[in-house]
């Protein structure tokens, strides 16, 4: 797995500036594909060129045609959903190889980081390692995972960082439980974090894309200035 070179799909800005855009990187779920996130594109702020990698991981032989995982997930008995750290930990570097691949191509001085479900822990991951250096992350139904998030008191590298994160209430994949856990992760650190729940499941409904969409033009207008 480590060697695959990941697909993608690729816009260039809606809206063209006068200097380089902001690139926007999208890691969508486990089961899903690289067209999922990317169609966000149409509803969030046109300045982004958005680049949207597809996992590497192909579903169709475990009875999923059409969907990609970005690591293996374990199923014990009594325990809930786990997942393999091997598998997980190459994935990780597969995105950070991917991100810092595109930057450098598109010549964007910044980046924007969003994710969703085991996306999100691929965006935590990034940030929480510090090779990547974004403008800004946005985790849509993560998992609290103590291997990626680690000491919050030794996180400098993302004070005043800005951080969107949003979880349902009614989520029966990854319980609301884990967004609160990771959002009571991040107020022990000095990041610029925005936190909402919704009364959904694990998606990302209308409200959820409103704010996602304002927090992105919010964000875009201050890296603008800078």
């Amino acid at each position: 797995m480590s060697n695959h070179t990941l697909q993608y799909l690729e816009s260039p800005p809606r809206t063209p500036t006068d200097s380089p855009p902001t690139m926007l990187v999208t890691f969508h779920g486990f089961g899903s594909h690289m067209g999922d996130l990317h169609e966000l594109r149409q509803i969030i702020d046109g300045r982004f060129h958005v680049c949207s990698p597809q996992a590497p991981i192909d579903l169709a032989p475990m009875g999923m045609p059409g969907g990609w995982a970005w690591f293996n997930l374990e199923f014990t008995p009594g325990e809930g959903i786990g997942y393999d750290e091997a598998s997980a930990r190459e994935a990780i570097d597969m995105a950070e190889a991917f991100v810092l691949e595109h930057q450098k191509r598109l010549g964007c001085e910044h980046v924007v980081l969003l994710g969703f479900s085991q996306g999100a822990m691929l965006a935590h991951a990034l940030l929480l390692r510090g090779r990547v250096r974004p403008a800004g992350v946005a985790a849509c139904s993560g998992r609290m995972v103590d291997e990626v998030f680690g000491d919050p008191q030794h996180t400098e590298g993302i004070d005043n960082m800005p951080l969107f994160m949003s979880h349902g209430r009614f989520d029966d994949v990854i319980p609301i439980e884990s967004g609160r856990a990771i959002e009571q992760w991040y107020a022990q650190t000095d990041a610029n974090m925005e936190y909402h729940e919704y009364d959904m499941a694990h998606g990302i409904d209308p409200a959820c894309l409103g704010d996602l969409a304002a927090w992105c033009q919010n964000l875009l207008d201050q890296t603008s200035t800078r």
